[in-house]
């Protein structure tokens, strides 16, 4: 009888942890209440980054909401992405991550992302690459097309994590905005002429 007691109090507590706890939306709550939302969910999603990127401008096209959820934990997480042409923004605005690297000054480990993310959204344009304020400051991500929505999710999890931490240890309303962008291939180089 006791054994049975105890298999049954580790088999609650178990499934107690995996459960959704809280949903936190990126950038805000407040961007999310249009009925018109498309979810695309990383943790089972086949399409490669490309083909997630890709369907960005037409659902904005079609007055939706493309929205990426992943669960972290006890916390499901919702991400707007967005693309540039649909919003312009200045380049200093834009903390640029590829895959595994930060793309500012002279380049960094992913591993470095809290750091250099708190810099970017609490710089108010002391630094020159980074953000003028936290009201501009904007992260774009950029990886291989052929990646999957797995490899999304999981720099989209250290990047959230890492943003939460920054958020509450300051206590601010600061906001996470995340552009998708895919690597394009360099143009292949001019064709020399025979002299």
């Amino acid at each position: 009888m006791k054994k049975l007691i105890l298999i049954s109090t580790i088999i609650l507590i178990l499934s107690c942890e995996n459960k959704i706890t809280e949903i936190r939306y990126y950038p805000t709550d407040r961007e999310f209440h249009l009925d018109n939302v498309k979810l695309i969910g990383l943790d089972t999603t086949k399409l490669n980054f490309r083909e997630i990127t890709d369907k960005i401008e037409p659902i904005y096209s079609s007055s939706s909401i493309l929205v990426l959820e992943f669960d972290d934990g006890q916390i499901k997480k919702r991400v707007m992405p967005y693309i540039f042409g649909v919003e312009s923004y200045y380049n200093w605005n834009v903390l640029k991550i590829q895959s595994d690297s930060i793309q500012i000054d002279d380049g960094y480990s992913i591993k470095e992302l809290k750091w250099i993310l708190k810099r970017h959204y609490l710089n108010k344009g002391k630094i020159a690459n980074y953000s003028e304020s936290p009201q501009t400051a904007l992260v774009k991500i950029s990886v291989d097309t052929s990646k999957n929505g797995k490899e999304l999710k999981k720099l989209l999890t250290k990047l959230t994590r890492s943003f939460d931490e920054i958020k509450k240890a300051i206590n601010d309303t600061i906001e996470l905005r995340v552009f998708l962008d895919y690597l394009k291939p360099p143009p292949p180089p001019p064709k020399m002429e025979d002299e």
